[in-house]
């Protein structure tokens, strides 16, 4: 039987980065982008993280003796607008309790009532000479629905989404400072934009509603703007541009989130508090590989041409092979010529669990296990520097949001596809088509060793697998 639905109005507020010290603009923009909102409809608004004052504060003592409303006067303030304007507002603000400061998103609902607050849990870079990390995950309640907020980097961290899709969320509002990773003016660079915020929104069959700021706001830390709605299939509603304030609008159609479902062995080891065990340190190995079309591969072997192929790629310098190809005496014909080219041969299916293939440990998925954060998460946990996936999936954003969340390479093998995505989500190499010849690129394993993703953020670190409901 199908769930029913509720239709609601949801708007994201894009606004301009300004510094701590113009906070009195700030204030007008907030003000403004809320009654454009009211305007347009919306039941709820999303703004931006620390949309007051700031999101770069320089010290704790500087935001304290900054010219600016504390964070209760503004949370006061705040309320009026939402009770005057009779609008649902989640807004991330700098909450400061007296002791420390969070990095927090309140959302009040239509009568300025504050229903419930997110404290930051996944701290990023610069977060940490400031913020203190958020203890709780959890969904509000309110009027217009069950809502979940995350804040910016923590979309990168699927056990988070998988609680509050758990506890029954029928909506992400995600305040974000996405930061721009472009080196060129004019150009916005963002992985969040680019891929991941659709693929979670598939992955966990929930809507996202994503305010972000625009422009630079301390030279050379600017963002991409692009806030946007997608809807619970990933399917992007409305976007904002790069460059500008404005405020996005979309209808959504609630329902409860896909509650994960993971196997116990799995379960077992996402909630395991002891630190993740990551490949040796390795500064030297690189290797070659090359991934391809299973059809392509059976080409050769019915065309006599296999040996010739697997010479040209031993003079590339290609070290592993990987292919979909599951028929028993085709594999040992392949992994035969293939072991006179020294080249490694990982056809499918593999073992369960990681095996160590030359100098690389490797775990194999297969397409519908690359549709859950599960099995990928805890084989990276385990060590994995690579992790395969036979029969892939069509939906290539789901591989780079694996890669991403675990800081590993993958690679995707079909019959008429294969890819290789590094550890930051980039594609390397892509055959699709026909003629599809084999993907090719140089893995160096220490980047998957390598858990940082910015200065003073390990993805595995910052992991509280006490606040998990998996």
């Amino acid at each position: 039987m199908l769930t029913p639905t509720r239709k609601i109005t949801v708007a994201a507020g894009q606004i301009s980065a300004l510094l701590m010290n113009e906070a009195a603009a700030t204030l007008e923009q907030i003000e403004a982008t809320i009654a454009t909102a009211a305007g347009l409809g919306a039941e709820l608004l999303v703004l931006p993280e620390c949309a007051y004052p700031a999101y770069l504060l320089g010290s704790i003592h500087s935001y304290r003796v900054g010219d600016h409303l504390s964070s209760a006067d503004f949370l006061g303030w705040l309320r009026k607008q939402a009770a005057r304007r009779g609008l649902h507002i989640v807004c991330g603000f700098v909450e400061d309790t007296g002791d420390v400061l969070h990095n927090t998103a309140i959302l009040l609902d239509d009568r300025g009532d504050v229903l419930g607050l997110a404290r930051k849990r996944f701290l990023w870079h610069a977060d940490h000479e400031w913020y203190t990390p958020g203890t709780e995950i959890r969904v509000i309640n309110s009027r217009i629905g069950r809502i979940g907020i995350l804040i910016c980097a923590e979309a990168r961290v699927p056990e988070i989404i998988a609680t509050l899709a758990n506890d029954g969320a029928e909506l992400l509002a995600m305040s974000t400072c996405w930061i721009n990773g472009a080196r060129q003016a004019g150009q916005y660079e963002n992985i969040q934009v680019e891929f991941l915020i659709e693929a979670r929104a598939r992955e966990f069959g929930i809507p996202f509603v994503c305010a972000d700021k625009c422009g630079l706001e301390l030279p050379p830390i600017g963002y991409v703007g692009q806030s946007r709605i997608v809807g619970a299939d990933g399917t992007l509603l409305a976007e904002a541009p790069p460059d500008r304030p404005e405020v996005i609008v979309a209808d959504l159609h609630l329902q409860p989130a896909n509650k994960t479902r993971i196997a116990e062995s799995w379960r077992r080891r996402l909630l395991t508090a002891s630190p993740a065990q990551p490949s040796e340190k390795r500064d030297t190995h690189r290797i070659m590989v090359a991934a391809t079309p299973a059809r392509m591969v059976v080409e050769y072997l019915s065309m006599g041409t296999l040996e010739a192929w697997l010479e040209g790629l031993s003079r590339r310098g290609v070290t592993m092979l990987v292919s979909d190809i599951s028929l028993p005496e085709q594999r040992e014909t392949i992994l035969g010529w293939a072991r006179r080219f020294k080249i490694q041969s990982v056809l499918a299916p593999l073992p369960e669990g990681l095996s160590d293939i030359g100098c690389a440990k490797v775990g194999c998925l297969s397409g519908n296990d690359a549709h859950g954060f599960a099995p990928a998460r805890a084989m990276a946990l385990d060590g994995a520097d690579i992790l395969l996936v036979f029969d892939m999936p069509e939906d290539t954003a789901m591989l780079r949001t694996r890669a991403v969340e675990n800081r590993v390479f993958m690679i995707g093998a079909g019959w008429n596809t294969a890819v290789l995505v590094d550890p930051g989500g980039k594609i390397m190499s892509m055959s699709q088509g026909d003629p599809s010849p084999a993907s090719i690129a140089e893995f160096d394993l220490a980047l998957a060793a390598d858990k940082l993703v910015a200065p003073d953020t390990n993805i595995f670190q910052q992991r509280q697998p006490w606040l998990y409901k998996l």
